[in-house]
């Protein structure tokens, strides 16, 4: 299928695959190529909920590991998987919604209804890099691979510079990691990237 690009740069084709394994091989081994052929006018729905189930999987595996890592296995950890999926559902998308809105607003000085789709499926599909953040110490590889990543998204959803779409996604990442560095606290931030899983 040939459709424009976000600013009528001429016809392009997509072709990149939607499917959970698809995507989460295509952002993590050739991010470049798969944003570069994602379909801008796909739609929220798929986005949305790939985003929502790396969440849930990141919770549910780490609840798995602590389990087994203290061999305490318990009713408990069952109840805590529909909760988490309730969450996962509801902040997944939200997330990548503000994140989006932080982006265009760097971007253009405010979010704009033509852009916001684009952006939202490339930064939703770009939540793959998060599928390993309950992996003691991948968190170190995942954060800056994921900002890279992440840079590629806003790159190829907008059709922009790599020095404006770095800008774009770089700032409210970078805002947002700052913020939990404060909020944490140097030891505590260390723990979040270490993740060991006895805690």
């Amino acid at each position: 299928m040939l459709r424009r690009g976000v600013h009528g740069s001429g016809p392009s084709g997509y072709h990149s695959p939607e499917g959970f394994k698809d995507v989460v091989r295509e952002v993590w081994l050739a991010p470049g190529r798969f944003f570069g052929r994602l379909d801008p006018e796909g739609g929220f729905v798929r986005p949305a909920l790939f985003a929502a189930a790396v969440l849930y999987l990141n919770l549910l595996f780490e609840e798995l590991l602590r389990a087994v890592w203290r061999l305490e296995f318990n009713y408990g950890l069952l109840y805590a998987a529909l909760p988490g999926l309730a969450v996962a559902l509801v902040l997944g998308p939200l997330l990548v919604a503000g994140l989006s809105t932080l982006v265009l607003t760097v971007l253009d000085g405010a979010p704009s209804r033509r852009k916001f789709g684009p952006v939202f499926r490339a930064l939703g599909y770009a939540t793959a890099i998060g599928l390993v953040l309950w992996i003691p110490y991948a968190p170190f590889v995942a954060l800056p691979y994921g900002l890279y990543v992440a840079t590629v998204a806003v790159k190829g959803a907008l059709f922009v510079s790599w020095r404006r779409a770095a800008v774009a996604a770089l700032a409210p990442l970078g805002a947002v990691l700052l913020i939990l560095f404060l909020l944490t606290g140097p030891t505590d931030a260390y723990g979040l990237l270490v993740n060991p899983p006895g805690e």
